[in-house]
């Protein structure tokens, strides 16, 4: 009889190509099998693992449906990032047009970054990683021209939205089983969190040595 093979969190995720989070909430939701031990560490079984990543593969979209995504949330966005003119938000009036400008570029450049995010494995921290520094630009320049702590997280959630907003539209859950599309709008969530991090700790760093 073949003994069992147990992985912790960290190795587990990377097995079936998921943030360790993501793999740490379906653990919580009771979607995928798991044990601690009595350090409380989780560890997951391969075979089970092994389905998930089976489970996967049945429900995987074609590869044109990447570029797809990429087409829609990038319409999107300038769509949404187009409406701000019509907008009288306190944290627009502050921006002059070449700031406007910044934002919008900053908005695309983070697109294709999370589009690198979700559809690469052990890579995928290099995006993350260069993410963090276009976000962290972001939050300087938004203490710089004024805009209140508060008023830089309203504009940063007012393009995430729109982001969100597309890939959950082109995904199309498919229900409790579509593990492919769930895992999409939870990397998405994973990638804009992380940012929205790093946006604030760069506007309070700003903030104090200025």
């Amino acid at each position: 009889m073949t003994p069992e093979i147990w992985m912790e969190l960290a190795e587990a995720a990377r097995f079936i190509g998921v943030h360790p989070s993501t793999l740490r909430r379906w653990a919580d939701a009771g979607k995928i099998d798991h044990t601690r031990t009595l350090s409380g560490r989780r560890r997951f079984r391969r075979s089970d693992l092994e389905e998930v990543v089976e489970g996967m593969r049945r429900v995987h979209r074609p590869q044109e449906d990447s570029p797809r995504l990429e087409t829609i949330s990038l319409n999107l966005s300038r769509q949404r990032l187009g409406e701000l003119s019509a907008r009288s938000d306190p944290w627009l009036a502050r921006m002059s047009e070449e700031q406007r400008l910044i934002f919008r570029y900053s908005g695309q450049r983070l697109l294709g970054l999370m589009m690198q995010f979700i559809s690469r494995g052990e890579s995928a921290e290099t995006f993350l990683v260069e993410g963090k520094r276009v976000a962290g630009d972001y939050g300087s320049l938004c203490f710089k021209i004024g805009l209140s702590e508060a008023q830089t997280a309203e504009a940063f959630l007012y393009f995430r939205r729109s982001i969100l907003e597309s890939v959950q539209s082109t995904v199309g859950l498919g229900g409790p089983y579509d593990l492919d599309g769930h895992r999409i709008v939870l990397r998405t969530i994973d990638f804009f969190d992380a940012l929205l991090v790093a946006t604030i700790e760069s506007y309070a760093q700003t903030c104090q040595s200025g």
